[in-house]
């Protein structure tokens, strides 16, 4: 039987930046190349494809496509648009064409009609896949993000303590953060979901990289003598790893949302740059006091309420993560079959 080959666009993790897409990118290549698919090229969701002779050489020798939405298709984005032209341009006439793993908010309407054309749509939240549904005129299924696809990891053995904190898409949400881990300081450890800063863009001119790494580098430093307690990990297991032993998460990141549930870490949250958390909430069944407000957050807000699991949670959680996990396998079965 001929290899089924696969392009993944909007690849988000070619530099091993962000642990919650480093999990979602494994989980996509996994579930393709564990099903008889081989990976031949996987192209950076940060430049245009449409201008490399690279990833166009790439396009045209697959035989399926496929997009990792993630959190990128929401307001109609240029970064956006550049995988639903996918949908007419010649590299893709032929193609099996997917969009998987992906929000769908505020997107323009000419965009339903070229989705169409799309043999496989997987909204992952429920919001999205009604906003799906009525731009593609067909029925679109929603599941949970893939990071949250390969189940629950197991409990340690080892009683929790101490308060994991976070950051945000928003600086000012990642500001007030990180001056809450100080307040909570000793029992608070301030730990972003990436392993740096900023990530760079390879794409731009060579100068502005230079620069750019540079002042980089250099408010990197002064944050980390700001907040002794902040800490860069170096992994996704790193990461993962700690906060199973954490009796408390505060996040400002959809990603970090989702490894609460995998790691079963009882969290408060504040909401992102869409709807993406509130979909997740509605999606897994979590108690609506988990989202608060940047102006909400206070050492006594956080100490004075018991923020364990309801025992309704933790039956809605774990349904979420098996359903996540079932209809992942089945998506991928369609995908690679």
């Amino acid at each position: 039987m001929t290899t089924k080959k696969f392009v993944l666009m909007n690849h988000t993790n070619m530099q091993g930046h962000h642990f919650g897409c480093a999990r979602v990118m494994r989980a996509i290549e996994d579930g393709l190349t564990s099903r008889g698919g081989e990976v031949i090229a996987c192209l950076d969701g940060k430049q245009n494809w449409q201008t490399s002779d690279v990833a166009l050489a790439a396009l045209a020798r697959a035989d399926g496509i496929v997009i990792n939405g993630e959190g990128t298709l929401h307001g109609g984005r240029k970064k956006a648009g550049w995988l639903i032209d996918i949908a007419d341009h010649p590299v893709g006439v032929g193609k099996e064409l997917s969009l998987i793993n992906t929000i769908y908010q505020n997107n323009p309407a000419s965009w339903g009609p070229r989705l169409a054309g799309f043999a496989h749509i997987f909204a992952r939240e429920s919001r999205s896949a009604d906003a799906l549904t009525q731009a593609v005129g067909r029925n679109v299924p929603w599941m949970g993000d893939l990071s949250t696809s390969m189940g629950p990891m197991p409990e340690l053995s080892s009683r929790r303590g101490g308060i994991m904190i976070g950051d945000s898409v928003h600086n000012t949400i990642t500001a007030a953060l990180a001056r809450l881990s100080q307040q909570l300081s000793p029992q608070a450890d301030l730990v972003p979901l990436t392993i740096s800063l900023r990530e760079e863009n390879p794409y731009r001119p060579w100068l502005i990289r230079q620069y750019r790494n540079q002042t980089v580098k250099l408010r990197q430093s002064v944050q980390e003598r700001r907040y002794p307690n902040l800490r860069y990990l170096g992994s996704e297991d790193a990461y993962l790893n700690l906060l199973r032993t954490k009796a408390l998460s505060i996040t400002g990141r959809f990603h970090g949302v989702c490894l609460n549930l995998v790691t079963g870490t009882p969290f408060i949250c504040l909401a992102s740059n869409s709807w993406k958390i509130e979909a997740l909430f509605a999606d897994a069944g979590l108690d609506p006091r988990r989202l608060v407000k940047a102006d909400q957050l206070s050492p006594d807000f956080v100490k004075m309420a018991d923020w364990s699991f309801s025992d309704a949670e933790k039956v809605s959680i774990a349904e979420y993560l098996r359903r996540t996990q079932a209809q992942a396998g089945a998506m991928f079965d369609q995908i690679a079959g």
